[in-house]
């Protein structure tokens, strides 16, 4: 499957990051790695310079993998880049505990202009460099590797395809989300109630026995939680300061008064998505298929001619049905009609191909998901998280592990090894109290790693500490964090499961897979929620409060408006956050979790290593092939491709964060004070590679940053559990 190779491509890769690494947990005369790149003369007198490979496969006794090369052919000055594939066999050592390359083959090579450099010199030239060098790789990193593998792919399997209620309405409409029977509480000393289990806001004046739902600017009335509610002009004042009270804006745009009295409020109590026509639908056709599309909704419908089956497309998950009626059933993006992969790029409705396996888009959006978005945090200096819990701190068991969550919060506080850990804001910290004071946590516990999809906090494990120095902790979140997951070649948003809310005093909501519309916008890489009609900027429909927070409903991302696709009327359907619990300071759409937080900083710049004394811009191994075989170079400004003789910048797109591999480097694994893991600004996309270039440059980084830290001296070599994060 497309998504078990990327997922060994990007774990495996971190095995050749520790090819740069002294190998402290070698025999004593083992031979050590050599750093990259690597540098030999061919037999017609070429010089080539072989840039660290990048992990394809790893199956049985073979490695294969794909490298970027430079040649500076004999009598010439100016270098030609271009790309190998190699196939390494391999000798384990189980006593050693080391893994020899033996014998090495270059399988393609790949050069802009064809003849521009010979294949057989080039091939025997690295071979020899390689083969020279007696690599050896540490037999328990690359177990720790494929541990990591197998996990993700465990995890991933857990992910639920239950199809939620699908409802369709031919007039404007919003779906009023319940989780489970609408619950009320007092409000405050107002002798007003509300319903809690939900994040619209919903009111009830015993006086009247009338219910308020306000939305859209406007207020409409019910004599039951569930309705019908009604366009109402006005709500009693009391209703009106509450609402306040709770944090409710209105939008900056209100939708007209007309529009908002034809508009239907749909309840529902189990996970339900609404889909909704401006009129009876309207059918268009996708040139080069036998497909049909809906043209009057923002939802994504399809029909097939020839079988006249009808897809819809919800959460990133396929489900079809013969008619609207359903039952529906779920289909898997590898088994989807082969039209669906036939949409054109510049279809209205090309934004599904990242749900279609096997595509470009839906490559990308996997591989955009091991890319990490990074914060530096001050050891002295940091925010600490604001945990509430109903009553005394509960913790439960997590199942296939070793550590307790607590269950009666909603934020994330996990008991492991006698100590607690809290995940707030994408930051790791660490307490011997389940109420703190809280420090920045330094070396997650491995075992929270492997949390199941079907505990609440999974999303947890997708936020990693890369390393620390006496001064900074360096940490990150891949787009799990937020709800984001490779699943079967695609990108689907949630786990599918229901989890349960907590009840008592207070009630803390749980993220919900269905629901919100969630919708995914390929070219950001960002999900965004919708809930039917609504106006021009704010929330429109949604309320923060005391006992219900909206984020909650949403994960650890908080709410995110949908972004408008090709040809969308954004007045429409949909709306910019402009509410504190919604809105990140620099973007509107929220999608980077620290642009919320104030104690975030900016990381040094890294001290880049030397090499050899070769050619000024081939001394760094910064130069990298996607599995295309173009090359990339990557600079203080952002990435390069190599473009005929010279180096042409990319165009800046922004990419979200997303995942390298699983592992994090604990304590013990980071650099230097002066030598932070990574870089924090931004980076662009690295061409057609499919985000690849980008996530072996962060894994290399990680290997140089475990290389730093095991070129302790020998009586270190057998380090503590705390030390080397070993359990």
């Amino acid at each position: 499957m497309l998504l078990t190779s990327r997922r060994i491509l990007a774990a495996m890769a971190i095995v050749w990051g520790l090819l740069a690494m002294p190998a402290v947990l070698l025999a004593a005369d083992a031979p050590q790695p050599s750093r990259w790149p690597m540098h030999a003369t061919a037999s017609d007198g070429s010089d080539v310079t072989i840039f660290q490979p990048q992990l394809d496969s790893f199956e049985g006794d073979t490695l294969t993998s794909h490298a970027a090369v430079a040649v500076v052919p004999a009598n010439q000055q100016e270098p030609v880049y271009g790309a190998i594939w190699l196939q390494s066999r391999i000798e384990t050592d189980r006593v050693a505990r080391t893994v020899h390359i033996v014998d090495v083959n270059v399988t393609k090579v790949l050069f802009p202009t064809p003849g521009s450099v010979l294949a057989q010199p080039l091939s025997d030239a690295v071979r020899q460099a390689i083969l020279s060098h007696a690599i050896v790789i540490s037999l328990d990193h690359l177990l720790v590797s494929v541990e990591t593998i197998k996990k993700e792919q465990e995890a991933a399997a857990d992910l639920q395809v239950a199809p939620p209620a699908v409802v369709f309405r031919d007039h404007p409409a919003v779906k009023l989300q319940y989780d489970g029977t609408p619950k009320l509480i007092q409000a405050s000393d107002s002798g007003l109630m509300r319903a809690v289990n939900t994040p619209f806001f919903v009111a009830l004046d015993p006086s009247s026995r009338t219910y308020y739902l306000r939305g859209a600017g406007h207020w409409f009335a019910a004599p039951d939680p569930m309705g019908p509610f009604r366009y109402a002009t006005q709500a009693p004042p009391a209703i009106s300061q509450l609402a306040q009270q709770i944090g409710y804006a209105d939008p900056q745009q209100s939708v007209p008064d007309d529009v908002a009295s034809r508009i239907e409020i749909v309840t529902a109590t189990d996970p339900t998505e609404l889909i909704w026509t401006d009129g009876p639908p309207q059918m268009s056709t996708i040139p080069g298929t036998g497909l049909l599309y809906w043209a009057n909704t923002d939802s994504d419908v399809f029909l097939q001619i020839g079988t006249q089956q009808t897809f819809v497309l919800l959460s990133g998950r396929w489900f079809t049905s013969h008619g609207t009626a359903g039952p529906w059933t779920y289909v898997p993006a590898n088994q989807l009609p082969a039209d669906f992969a036939k949409i054109p790029s510049d279809s209205p409705k090309a934004n599904v191909l990242a749900q279609v396996a096997g595509t470009q888009a839906a490559q990308d959006a996997v591989a955009d998901t091991y890319i990490p978005q990074t914060a530096t945090m001050d050891i002295n200096n940091f925010q600490q998280p604001t945990v509430t819990y109903d009553g005394n701190p509960d913790f439960e068991p997590i199942q296939g592990t070793n550590c307790s969550y607590a269950v009666n919060t909603d934020d994330s506080v996990l008991l492991d090894g006698g100590a607690y850990y809290c995940c707030y804001g994408g930051v790791w910290y660490q307490s011997v109290n389940p109420v703190g004071p809280w420090g920045l946590c330094r070396q997650v516990p491995r075992d929270i790693y492997s949390i199941p999809p079907s505990c609440p906090v999974y999303p947890v494990r997708f936020c990693n500490v890369y390393g620390a120095t006496d001064q900074y902790v360096y940490c990150g979140y891949t787009p799990g964090y937020v709800g984001c997951y490779p699943f079967g070649g695609i990108v689907v948003y949630g786990t599918g499961y229901r989890y349960g809310a907590w009840s008592h005093d207070h009630y803390f909501a749980r993220p919900m897979t269905f629901g919100f519309a969630a919708r995914y916008h390929a070219y950001t890489g960002h999900w965004g929620f919708s809930f039917g009609v609504a106006g021009g900027g704010g929330d429109a429909w949604i309320a923060a409060g005391e006992h219900a927070r909206p984020s909650a409903w949403f994960g650890y991302g908080g709410y995110r408006p949908s972004m408008a696709p090709a040809g969308v009327n954004i007045n429409r359907t949909i709306i910019a956050a402009n509410n504190a619990n919604a809105k990140a300071a620099h973007d509107v759409y929220a999608r980077n979790v620290y642009e919320r937080r104030q104690d975030v900083h900016v990381e040094a710049a890294r001290e880049v290593p030397t090499g050899q004394a070769v050619r000024q811009d081939m001394r760094a191994n910064d130069v990298y092939a996607n599995p295309q075989g173009e090359v990339y170079r990557r600079t203080d400004s952002g990435w390069e491709k190599r473009s005929g003789n010279q180096w042409q910048t990319e165009r800046s797109t922004e990419v979200p964060s997303g995942r390298i591999a699983n592992e994090p480097i604990q304590q013990g694994q980071g650099q230097h004070a002066s030598s932070p893991p990574r870089e924090q600004h931004a980076t662009n996309r690295a061409g057609g590679g499919g985000g690849a270039p980008e996530r072996d440059y962060q894994v290399r980084q990680r290997g140089e940053a475990r290389g730093h830290a095991n070129s302790a001296p020998a009586q270190h070599a057998e380090p503590s559990h705390a030390q080397s994060g070993r359990k």
